[in-house]
């Protein structure tokens, strides 16, 4: 529960801070890392989740928590994780909001998500 407040505590202040900011930062070298992190922060349970990393960070715009226009980065991933009874999910599509080099949200957290 910490890490998870944590998470959206650090996301909600890239979103500030974009909000002020004029030029996009890179997505950092790091981005499958810390994608699967975010991803992993954002399940009920991770344990035994398989997060995948099926594209290469490219240009987006998102309205997310009010923020209307964020410029940033977007990385797909797909996911498969544990279910109650022990079976794995399929696998589900999400893409990953990078802002100023930062995980902020996932597209489901989007009012809209567009490639630029």
């Amino acid at each position: 529960m910490f890490k998870a407040v944590t998470v959206l505590a650090a996301g909600a202040a890239s979103l500030f801070a974009v909000s002020f900011a004029g030029d996009i930062a890179a997505c950092p070298d790091e981005y499958p890392i810390m994608a699967t992190e975010y991803v992993e922060s954002s399940l009920i349970d991770a344990r035994g989740a398989r997060v995948q990393i099926v594209s290469e960070p490219y240009r987006v715009s998102a309205d997310v928590s009010g923020y209307d226009d964020l410029q940033g980065w977007g990385v797909d991933v797909r996911v498969r994780s544990r279910l109650p009874g022990g079976r794995y999910s399929d696998f589900v599509g999400y893409t990953v909001i990078f802002v100023n080099g930062e995980p902020v949200a996932l597209c489901d957290d989007a009012s809209e998500l567009t490639r630029v």
